[in-house]
């Protein structure tokens, strides 16, 4: 388990607020844009952004057999 859902408080700052995109949807992206020579800049493949609480309770409830911190 990533250090910051095992109690590393070190590192919630990172998990601060994240942005979430499903794999699939990132390399469907990037396929896209590589058959687009003329796209630049930057694209966002994220739908959303999430807290530190909201990913612990998305691991909490799809794994309930580990110990996810609640504060």
């Amino acid at each position: 388990m990533h250090g910051s859902m095992a109690g590393n408080e070190a590192h919630y700052c990172i998990l601060k607020q994240i942005q979430l995109v499903h794999l699939d949807d990132l390399c469907n992206a990037h396929i896209f844009l590589l058959n687009h020579p003329k796209a630049n800049g930057r694209y966002i493949c994220s739908s959303h952004d999430a807290t530190i609480y909201d990913l612990a309770n998305m691991i909490r409830d799809k794994y309930p057999q580990y110990h996810i911190p609640q504060k």
